[in-house]
């Protein structure tokens, strides 16, 4: 049976992958409602409100109009965050297997050491629900 690696994940920012990704997360949870009564014996729940987060880690390079740019951008200001700061993610697994979202960039944390890439790492808040979910197909 094939895998899934990192050799066939990408992150994608308004549908284009972005350059120099090391790796991605998404997490994704639904608040679970407490329905239990006085005399119940077991607990009981009702789903609530869906809510996801996400980061990503990337090589921070000299390039012209790079991707991580245009995420610093979105967070490392002087004026508020507003909704122009949104941003279309695809988390994607494999070309058959990926998520979408809107997202505001709510922390950045660049890196540098000495024999090391300076990497930035960025953390992103899912506004609203996922807006494509795509788990067909099979590794390969």
């Amino acid at each position: 049976m094939p895998f899934y690696t990192g050799r066939t994940g990408k992150l994608k920012l308004s549908g284009s992958s972005v350059s120099k990704v090391r790796n991605w997360t998404l997490d994704t949870s639904v608040n679970m409602l407490d329905t239990t009564a006085l005399g119940d014996t077991a607990n009981t729940f009702t789903p609530g409100l869906f809510s996801a987060t996400g980061s990503a880690s990337l090589s921070y390079y000299n390039g012209d109009a790079t991707d991580v740019t245009n995420l610093l951008e979105r967070i490392a200001k002087t004026g508020a965050i507003t909704d122009s700061d949104l941003v279309n993610l695809t988390f994607e697994v494999g070309s058959d297997q990926y998520f979408t979202a809107n997202a505001f960039v709510n922390s950045a944390s660049i890196s540098s050491s000495t024999d090391e890439l300076t990497t930035v790492s960025f953390n992103f808040t899912i506004n609203g629900p996922l807006t494509n979910v795509i788990l067909s197909g099979t590794a390969g």
